[in-house]
């Protein structure tokens, strides 16, 4: 009797123990609603580990690179083409207004109501050099033209129209670096300028022309276009995407 009453009471605490500890494992939905098993919501999944892209391959045949490129030469034309409709252009022109509206060129004469029109890319070279490693690109854009007004004291407003060229040279350099190609210089002339007064006060004064074919006028824009790295870092970021698309060899 005494061993059968031990084993019973022995039996007892093991169960009581077995469900205090399963009762202590149940999680309290009222005290911690947000819990995943309160929720229904499923547990979240561990995020993937993302796959490092590979380094691009350095190129070292610059030779066979440069060769390859210049004989896809359409490609970098069409790429500059689209850049300058969409991008060079409007930064070109408002560089002009930045320059030219407000400009003293005489005493009592300043520029205003500047209006810039300029046009598409009809040159378009692309040539080995100057070093082993570079591809030169000459652009001209002719026939680019500036409608603006001159403030004068005492005499009605007189209207002109400058016209002039401009020309954007290119050097990309291709190297064995992470960025194999890039865009190592642009440099932006202005050439050819030429003025006309639209009307007879215009015609009369003219003589205040010289600010624009002296030099003065194609010096201030070369520097505003030339010192716009956003331009050139634009240029150079389409140029290397199309270039790299290309089996260049390496």
């Amino acid at each position: 009797m005494l061993k059968r009453a031990f084993s019973l009471a022995l039996l007892s605490a093991i169960a009581t123990t077995s469900f205090a500890s399963s009762a202590s494992a149940v999680i309290d939905c009222d005290r911690t609603p947000d819990a995943p098993l309160c929720s229904g919501e499923p547990r979240p999944k561990p995020k993937p580990r993302p796959n490092p892209q590979p380094a691009p391959t350095p190129i070292k045949n610059y030779p066979a690179a440069i060769q390859f490129i210049l004989k896809r030469s359409d490609l970098i034309e069409q790429t500059i083409d689209t850049v300058w409709r969409e991008f060079g252009k409007g930064v070109a022109a408002q560089k002009i207004k930045d320059e030219l509206n407000g400009k003293r060129v005489g005493k009592g004469m300043r520029i205003k109501d500047v209006n810039v029109n300029l046009r598409d890319i009809t040159v378009k070279e692309v040539t080995p050099g100057p070093a082993s490693n570079q591809i030169s690109v000459k652009l001209v854009i002719p026939n680019n033209n500036e409608n603006f007004h001159v403030s004068l004291t005492a005499l009605p407003d007189p209207s002109f129209r400058v016209f002039h060229s401009l020309t954007l040279n290119l050097i990309l350099t291709i190297d064995n670096s992470n960025e194999p190609i890039k865009i190592n210089q642009l440099k932006v002339q202005i050439t050819d300028a030429d003025i006309k007064g639209s009307n007879l006060v215009g015609s009369v004064i003219k003589a205040f022309g010289d600010f624009f074919t002296g030099g003065s006028f194609s010096r201030g824009l070369e520097s505003r276009i030339n010192q716009d790295i956003n331009l050139t870092r634009q240029l150079s970021g389409v140029i290397k995407s199309a270039i790299d698309r290309l089996p260049i060899p390496r």
